[in-house]
């Protein structure tokens, strides 16, 4: 009742031509829905208030969003992946090592495809089971063409109000787009599911239409990648706006067993044969390597607990 006294009176204001009342009941509004506990109404609401580019503030009075405010979302949204690992150093199977080789390829001869009028593969779908090495493998990547690797944080690309998450992912690929670096978009599902669920809000697919829109026009310096355990989920269209698309299948025993004899060199520690069963029994690489960290813990503690 209290929200329809409200609204009333934002409609007088509206008809009165009243602008700084209207704004200042409407904030009202979007804070009653809030304590409510319906905050996806409240976010929409301020966003539709938002929606001309200006804020409203606690006093009702609007103020216009400097360009430069949004660009505080680079510095929360992108994390910079250290350790980079030579791509031989990752097991992988032999066709999706043979198609990465291949984009090394493209960019290390770059100017030759040019000529022709063709760019390197710039924009990479890895796709697969949790545990398979997909993000690692975007690092090795970047290591491989001497490039950064920066994983998009998508808690902080996700705004509040609608339109914002569409300007902070223009910022993200304008990023792609004057700096070379790979730009991972790693679980992009939380972004790009497929459009038409009536149980979702509307803001939900213009986030996936705005992600398409820039994966169509971008043109970056690197490398763009996109992770994703759940390629079911994925937005139809979204397949489309990637140069290549990379099934990381699940390790068999012969890959993981390889693993496990790469990684107890790394870390120079002997693993007992018991050891060695489970961890090439595992399900995935991320599985086998807490097995074999695990070990590698035990043995570090041992001589402590012997005291």
């Amino acid at each position: 009742m209290t929200t329809t006294r409200k609204l009333a009176e934002l409609f007088r204001a509206i008809a009165a031509e009243d602008i700084g009342s209207a704004t200042a009941i409407a904030v009202q509004v979007c804070k009653i829905e809030e304590k409510k506990g319906h905050r996806t109404a409240a976010r929409l609401l301020r966003g539709a208030l938002n929606a001309s580019g200006k804020d409203a503030s606690p006093n009702g009075h609007m103020r216009t969003i400097h360009p430069a405010e949004g660009l505080n979302v680079l510095s929360t949204a992108l994390v910079r992946l250290k350790e980079p690992k030579s791509l031989a150093s990752v097991v992988l199977a032999p066709s999706v090592r043979a198609e990465l080789e291949s984009v090394i390829s493209e960019w290390k001869h770059g100017a030759r495809l040019r000529e022709r009028g063709i760019a390197p593969r710039s924009k990479l779908l890895f796709h697969g089971p949790p545990g398979c090495g997909k993000s690692l493998t975007a690092q090795a990547l970047g290591h491989e063409l001497g490039l950064p690797v920066y994983m998009v944080r998508f808690d902080a690309v996700i705004g509040a109000f609608l339109g914002q998450t569409a300007i902070h992912l223009r910022q993200l690929f304008h990023f792609a787009e004057t700096t070379p670096c790979v730009l991972l978009l790693d679980e992009l599902d939380a972004l790009g599911k497929k459009r038409g669920n009536p149980l979702d809000v509307g803001e939900l697919d213009r986030i996936v239409i705005s992600l398409l829109q820039e994966l169509e026009h971008s043109r970056p310096m690197g490398v763009v990648i996109g992770t994703t355990n759940l390629p079911r989920h994925l937005d139809d269209a979204l397949w489309r706006r990637f140069d290549l698309d990379v099934f990381f299948k699940s390790p068999t025993q012969v890959t993981l067993r390889a693993f496990v004899k790469q990684l107890a060199e790394h870390k120079k520690v002997t693993l007992r044969a018991d050891v060695v069963s489970r961890a090439v029994r595992a399900v995935s690489f991320a599985s086998a390597e807490r097995i074999i960290i695990a070990e590698v813990r035990r043995q570090a503690l041992e001589p402590v607990s012997g005291k």
